[in-house]
């Protein structure tokens, strides 16, 4: 099985020239110890300026996520994935996401066929991240862990 834990991720806030990012705090999950998003920009290539779908300050949110996490709730994509990790300033589907299905069944939760959507396009597969499979109870903790962030 695999464990399933996160860490903070901040983006910090800057501006220069007229330009404003948002400083964010939000969730990079680990598999095995390993960022998630490290390892999908690392395979995926592109860039790492993403959110983890958890967000400091979006308690309303950061609930809806976390069913989504458990298949409490549909999926927020037309694919039928779960976003992970979202565009930093708005979290707009259609300024790109990383996203998995998220299954249950059987004691594990399975997240598998990661890819990258933006809602207009088809969702590219990103080979080589997953199938990660975790056993329930270490799963739904650290997922409801994660969303209190």
């Amino acid at each position: 099985m695999d464990v399933l834990s996160h860490k903070i991720l901040f983006r910090p806030g800057t501006n220069s020239g007229g330009a404003t990012t948002q400083e964010r705090r939000s969730v990079d999950f680990t598999v095995n110890g390993t960022s998630l998003l490290s390892t999908i920009v690392k395979i995926d290539g592109g860039h790492a300026d993403f959110m983890g779908c958890l967000v400091h300050g979006f308690p309303k949110q950061n609930a809806q996520s976390v069913e989504r996490f458990t298949c409490a709730a549909s999926p927020d994509s037309e694919s039928g994935r779960i976003l992970l990790y979202i565009f930093p300033e708005c979290g707009d589907i259609g300024r790109g996401a990383y996203s998995a299905f998220i299954e249950h069944g059987g004691g594990t939760y399975v997240w598998r066929d990661s890819a990258y959507e933006n809602g207009y396009e088809d969702p590219r597969p990103i080979l080589g991240v997953g199938p990660y499979t975790f056993e329930t109870k270490q799963y739904e903790i650290e997922v409801y862990r994660a969303g209190a962030l």
